[in-house]
């Protein structure tokens, strides 16, 4: 997994973050917390130090989807020519 890609502004846009809460010299955690265009939507008592946008945090993961995936298979019908299925406009 890449770095993430931390950013201690305020976010720009309303929405959920993946942040980063310190409660203290050496204490904190990590979350998801809304952002409402004004505050951090927690009943934490330490502050959000920094956050990330969840579609970077989930582009940089490893994230495998959790069931195993089955091989599609595409069978050609040999009466349909596929070139007349399209048309340029």
């Amino acid at each position: 997994m890449k770095s993430i890609n931390w950013f201690t502004d305020e976010p720009s846009e309303i929405g959920l973050y993946f942040v980063a809460v310190k409660y203290g010299e050496g204490a904190g955690t990590f979350d998801f917390i809304k952002w409402d265009g004004n505050k951090w939507l927690t009943e934490y008592e330490g502050n959000v130090i920094a956050y990330t946008m969840l579609e970077g945090l989930i582009r940089d993961s490893n994230i495998k989807w959790p069931e195993e995936t089955k091989k599609v298979e595409l069978k050609k019908d040999p009466n349909v020519d596929a070139d007349s299925l399209w048309e340029e406009m």
